[in-house]
C-alpha cells in the first residue's frame, strides 16, 4: 500500500515505525505490515493498492519519499483511474512503483521546507548545489535572519541547514553519477574542493564511494 500526503500531515504507525507524513510526501507500506493512521485536521491522504499478489518491487521496508511534480502527475492519473470508468492503456502503478524504487536508491531530491524564505533558499541551492553561501549570506538574501532559516530547515525537514545542504549535494551527486559524470567532476559540481572529501561524505551517505556507484552500484 502506498499513502499520498495530498494536504496537512498524519501520524501512521507501521509495525515498530512512527513516521509523520507531511504534505506532499509518499509512505510505501510492505504487504503484511500492520498500520495505524491518524489524520490530522483539515488534512486530505490518497490511499493507493498494491496487490501482494501481482506487484513485483524491490521495496521491502516501511519507505517515505517526496512527491516532485512528475509523481504529482501519476499519482493523480492513477487516482483519476480508480475513480472513474477511465481506463488508461499503460500500468500507472508500475510508474508509481518505480519513482518509489527510484528514491530508495537515492535519486531523490530532499524535502524542501515549507517557509516562504527556507524554500527560497532549498530551491536555489537545488539548481547549485556548488553554491558555498553561509547561512547568514542566504538570510541576506531572502530578506529574513539565520536564526529564523536554521528554525525553518530543522522544523519542517528534519534537517538543520548544513545537513540539508550535504543531502541535497548528495542526491545531486547520484544523479550525476549515474549519468555518467567522473567523480572528478562530481566533486566541482556539488561544491567539494578534492575527490577525498567528496568521496568520504559520499560514503558517510550512501554506504558506497562514489566510483562504486558510477560503476553500476547501488545505493
Amino acid at each position: 500500500m502506498a499513502l499520498w500526503q495530498v494536504r496537512g500531515s498524519a501520524l501512521v504507525r507501521c509495525g515498530e515505525h512512527d513516521v509523520e507524513l507531511r504534505e506532499g510526501q509518499m509512505l510505501w507500506i510492505p504487504a503484511g505490515t500492520w498500520h495505524d493512521l491518524r489524520l490530522q485536521a483539515n488534512s486530505v491522504i490518497f490511499p493507493f493498492e498494491f496487490p501482494a499478489a501481482t506487484t513485483s518491487t524491490t521495496l521491502t521496508d516501511v519507505t517515505v519519499v517526496q512527491v516532485g511534480a512528475e509523481e504529482k502527475l501519476v499519482l493523480l492519473a492513477l487516482y483519476q483511474s480508480e475513480s472513474t470508468l477511465l481506463r488508461p492503456s499503460v500500468d500507472i502503478r508500475r510508474h508509481v512503483l518505480d519513482a518509489l524504487e527510484r528514491s530508495l536508491a537515492g535519486e531523490q531530491a530532499p524535502v524542501l521546507p515549507r517557509t516562504p524564505a527556507a524554500q527560497a533558499v532549498a530551491s536555489a541551492l537545488l539548481r547549485e548545489p556548488a553554491d558555498p553561501r553561509r547561512l547568514v549570506d542566504w538570510a541576506r538574501q531572502v530578506h529574513s535572519s539565520a536564526r529564523s532559516l536554521e528554525r525553518a530547515f530543522k522544523a519542517e525537514t528534519g534537517r538543520t541547514f548544513q545537513q540539508w545542504r550535504t543531502e541535497c549535494r548528495m542526491a545531486a551527486a547520484v544523479r550525476l553519477l549515474r549519468g555518467g559524470a567522473s567523480v572528478t567532476t562530481v566533486t566541482h559540481r556539488v561544491g567539494y574542493d578534492n575527490p577525498s572529501s567528496f568521496a568520504r561524505a559520499f560514503r558517510s551517505t550512501h554506504g558506497v564511494s562514489p566510483s562504486q556507484l558510477g560503476r553500476g552500484g547501488t545505493t
